[in-house]
């Protein structure tokens, strides 16, 4: 975070940074997505210089609040005593929200393999680091957003329509063919990937439909994913 407040300081004009991490939950889970999020999480989560933080508190707090079952939120120490967090995965049995957010259920439905943001800890997982990005972006945001507008995309920009300033936006590195990069560590490929697929475009002058909602999104899911999930920067040909 200190880094990137040393790039955002140096910036001016547009600019674009982008997280391999949810940007928001399942509609109806009143958690919402974006800035919303990232203030309610920036109040209950507390990380210290060495990376130390309450997250699974954290979680254990949400699902008492949000859940009329065991869950949504799961996955912590076996060693942790938590009165509404387990360390193995409940039945998802939650009316109220699905346990898949719409951009994901398009990824799964088309064979992609994708973590959700409900899991906590266990290879592959996104949800400590959506609990904690969420709340450091929010702060961020807050910092610089007295001098520079901030905005988390698509929840402030409309999509594609307002992209001025420093833009936050989520990524999916495994969208690009990473296999191409040679490095013998796969996360270092698919970050590379990710990051020539968006100078490509920026330097095409083709970067700008990347935030667009897709074409085949009706009305109601498009205010959705805008109000409350999130969505994946560029998917829009799935």
């Amino acid at each position: 975070m200190a880094h990137l407040g040393k790039l955002a300081a140096a910036t001016n004009g547009p600019a674009l940074f982008t997280f391999d991490f949810p940007f928001g939950y399942p509609a109806g889970s009143q958690m919402g997505g974006g800035k919303t999020a990232g203030k309610r999480l920036a109040k209950l989560l507390h990380s210290d210089d060495q990376d130390r933080n309450n997250r699974f508190e954290v979680a254990d707090i949400l699902n008492g609040q949000i859940a009329e079952a065991d869950g949504p939120f799961w996955g912590c120490p076996k060693a942790k005593t938590l009165k509404n967090l387990t360390a193995t995965k409940p039945s998802f049995t939650h009316t109220a929200f699905t346990e898949w957010r719409l951009v994901e259920k398009r990824l799964r439905d088309h064979g992609k393999r994708i973590m959700n943001v409900w899991q906590l800890l266990g290879q592959g997982s996104v949800g400590s680091q959506t609990l904690t990005g969420l709340a450091e972006l929010f702060r961020f945001s807050e910092k610089f957003g007295q001098t520079k507008s901030v905005r988390f995309w698509p929840f402030e920009t409309n999509w594609d329509d307002q992209l001025d300033d420093i833009i936050l936006a989520e990524v999916w590195p495994s969208l690009n063919d990473f296999d191409r990069i040679d490095h013998p560590i796969k996360d270092a490929r698919q970050v590379m990937a990710c990051l020539n697929w968006l100078w490509d475009h920026n330097t095409n002058g083709s970067i700008r439909p990347l935030f667009a909602a897709p074409d085949d999104l009706d009305k109601d899911a498009r205010l959705l994913a805008q109000n409350e999930e999130g969505w994946i920067l560029g998917l829009s040909d799935l």
